[in-house]
């Protein structure tokens, strides 16, 4: 457990019981809007997200025993309340730890695939803390393990400049979005070298580098051998010349759809990902991360997404096309082409197009 986590077991400090600490810092508020932003999650019907949710309402029911946590059965019970059905054994405590156990292990994956995004949402609504997923375990049938969420103040650095717009955003009526950053899931096994985000240090950064001379290397052989090819076929006479170069064409236009976006990188700082890591939607994005703002060198495949405030549809950050050609863009699923927004990595903030 993290020794700068905020507790809430002072049982004689009734306002600090509600309220988290004396800071201002709004428990309830929290853990409601904790529960809130689980909703919109696509994983939402998950037993481990349920999990989370059953969770945050027994805090709620309970800030001074949220401190210390809640047993498997008394997660079960909220869990059924929220699914709206039985699930488990409500007679069989060994099997209620059992499958707590296993959904809470899911819930830590997911929650490392969301946290980014959690931090963002949490620093934009300025609470000043983090929901952090907590457990102790225990020592037998008489001390059961214990779940809980943990509060652990917020870092200024994850919190982005919202500029002049904060007021528009925070505006329901407003055509201004705020985007949040989101883990790519169900990528391929290549992708995934990327989605955990690659550390350019060390080693890895001279595979990288060695990955990215490869493809040049290999176009510049290719040049060669066309200039060669048209030079002989000029002395000695021949009809190649123009297959030679078509299919010299089509080799360069694979190499270059493969890695070309992965040279953009040091200067555009995001991009498309390319093809073979890309998703039916195709709003996979390579960003690479440096300090002060993140913690070390990386190239990290990530999403971000926003909820349209014109019709309330999924925005996702994805190619300007024609019309906005060398962009990234934002297009809401629902009407693509009219419902666009700009697009800024670093503010996370986005305008309608039109």
């Amino acid at each position: 457990m993290s020794d700068s986590a905020v507790h809430f077991s002072d049982s004689a400090a009734s306002e600090q019981e509600v309220k988290g600490v004396k800071t201002g810092f709004d428990l309830l508020k929290a853990l409601v809007f904790l529960q809130e932003k689980t909703l919109a999650w696509k994983e939402s019907g998950r037993l481990d997200v349920q999990l989370l949710r059953g969770l945050c309402l027994l805090s709620q029911a309970d800030p001074v025993k949220a401190s210390q946590g809640f047993a498997s059965w008394d997660l079960v019970e909220s869990i059924c309340k929220v699914r709206g059905r039985p699930w488990s054994d409500a007679l069989d405590k060994a099997r209620m730890s059992d499958d707590i156990r296993l959904q809470w292990n899911n819930l830590l994956k997911t929650w490392d695939t969301k946290s980014e995004g959690i931090a963002q949402l949490f620093a934009d609504a300025q609470f000043g803390f983090l929901p952090l997923l907590q457990k102790t375990e225990g020592g037998g049938t008489g001390n059961p393990t214990l779940y809980r969420i943990d509060w652990v103040p917020a870092k200024p650095e994850m919190a982005s400049p919202m500029l002049d717009q904060q007021e528009e955003i925070s505006d329901p009526n407003s055509r201004a979005i705020r985007y949040v950053c989101e883990d790519i899931e169900e990528a391929n096994p290549f992708a995934r070298i990327f989605t955990r985000g690659f550390q350019l240090k060390g080693w890895r950064k001279q595979v990288y580098i060695v990955l990215l001379a490869a493809p040049l290397l290999f176009l510049w052989l290719l040049l060669v051998q066309i200039a060669l090819g048209v030079t002989l076929s000029a002395a000695i006479g021949g009809k190649t010349v123009l297959t030679s170069l078509l299919s010299s064409a089509v080799i360069f236009w694979a190499v270059m759809a493969s890695v070309g976006p992965m040279y953009r990188l040091g200067v555009d700082r995001i991009v498309i990902a390319p093809w073979w890591m890309q998703s039916v939607d195709e709003d996979r994005l390579l960003e690479r991360r440096s300090p002060p703002r993140h913690s070390d060198k990386s190239i990290k495949a990530v999403r971000y997404v926003a909820k349209c405030p014109l019709c309330g549809g999924k925005v996702s950050a994805t190619k300007g096309r024609l019309e906005f050609f060398g962009r990234i863009v934002g297009r809401c699923e629902e009407a693509p082409v009219e419902h666009a927004f700009s697009f800024d990595h670093i503010t996370r903030n986005g305008k309608l197009l039109r």
